[in-house]
């Protein structure tokens, strides 16, 4: 299991490691989409999935990459079913500062800025967004990106 502090009480619906690197993130992603409409979400649900997901691992390998030889360079992606939601969680390996605390306002539309939009994305598109830092023995951060399924909605 990518992260032995987590207990779903079921198997992932998915789980693996990818290399910290950029070039990994389509194919991290492509598998994501591929269990969120195998397990019901409409196509809308799994596109904002899709981008929030991406700006997960993207800020997992930029910002949580760690500093270690190449091989050490990690992020786990993983996915459950979880009391009527999906859970994906995105967990890098890196030694970093503590994530930054809620609430992520969306930059002015005017701000000429190519970054910070990242987790503000992450929580419109998702129902709850938890960033959090990892254990102290493995360092690193989480992200848990979490949507109701399509049967528990109102």
């Amino acid at each position: 299991m990518c992260s032995g502090q987590i207990n779903m009480q079921n198997v992932p619906l998915m789980e693996f490691w990818m290399a910290a690197d950029l070039g990994a993130v389509p194919l991290a992603r492509h598998r994501a989409a591929h269990v969120c409409t195998e397990i019901g979400f409409s196509d809308d649900d799994c596109l904002d999935l899709d981008i929030a997901l991406g700006e997960a691992l993207a800020n997992a390998v930029v910002h949580g990459g760690s500093t270690e030889l190449v091989e050490n360079k990690k992020i786990c992606l993983s996915a459950w079913q979880f009391q009527g939601r999906i859970i994906i969680h995105v967990r890098d390996t890196g030694a970093r500062s503590s994530p930054p605390a809620p609430p992520y306002p969306m930059p002015d539309a005017a701000c000429q800025e190519t970054h910070g939009r990242g987790l503000p994305l992450m929580q419109t598109l998702t129902d709850a967004l938890v960033v959090c830092r990892g254990c102290a023995l493995e360092g690193g951060a989480s992200v848990f990106l979490i949507k109701a399924m399509p049967t528990t909605r109102n």
